[in-house]
Order: C-alpha cells, then structure tokens, then sequence
C-alpha cells in the first residue's frame, strides 16, 4: 500500500471525520470566545470607559486593569484546555484511528 493510498482511506474513514469535527468544533468554539471577550473588552473600554473606573480601586488596580489581567490569564487557560484535549482525547483517537487503518 502507498502511502497516498492509505491517506486517501484515512480521509475516508469515519473515525477520521470525527476527529476532524470535534477538533474543529473545539478549536472555533474557544476562538469564538476568546474574540468575544477582546470585543466585549475594547467596545468598554471605548463606549463606557467609565465602567473600567469604578471606586475605590482594589491592590491599587482599577476595574480595567484587572479586566485586562482576567482576559490574559482567561485566554491562558482556554489555550491550556485545548492543550490537555489535544493531547488526551484527540491523540488517543487519532491513535486508535491509524492502529485500525494500519498506517
């Protein structure tokens, strides 16, 4: 078997396209909100500054900063739950998948 042969049944298999899916759908979901909160995030900053400023500021640190900070360890962690699902259940289902088509 070639290899161009056991690509094209690779492709074809429905394991493959599962993977494929819920890789994608895991991929667009986090980006999604991750450009959602950055949006949400400047539309305040440039409509309603004001929200940013609230009193008295805690450890010296206004609303906006610790927005800012919240959105920077939230895309973190939201980087880090793709991680672990790429390397737990996405590897072992692309594992399983050449194990069955012997590639």
């Amino acid at each position: 078997m070639t290899s161009s042969d056991a690509l094209n049944m690779l492709r074809k298999h429905p394991g493959y396209q599962t993977l494929v899916q819920r890789r994608n759908r895991l991929a667009f979901s986090l980006t999604f909100i991750v450009l959602g909160c950055y949006s949400l995030f400047v539309s305040a900053v440039s409509w309603r500054p004001d929200l940013l400023l609230i009193e008295p500021p805690v450890f010296g640190l206004t609303t906006g900063i610790w927005s800012a900070l919240l959105l920077i360890v939230g895309s973190w962690l939201l980087t880090a739950l793709y991680v672990v699902r790429a390397n737990g259940a996405f590897d072992s289902m692309t594992h399983a998948l050449l194990t069955e088509v012997n590639v």
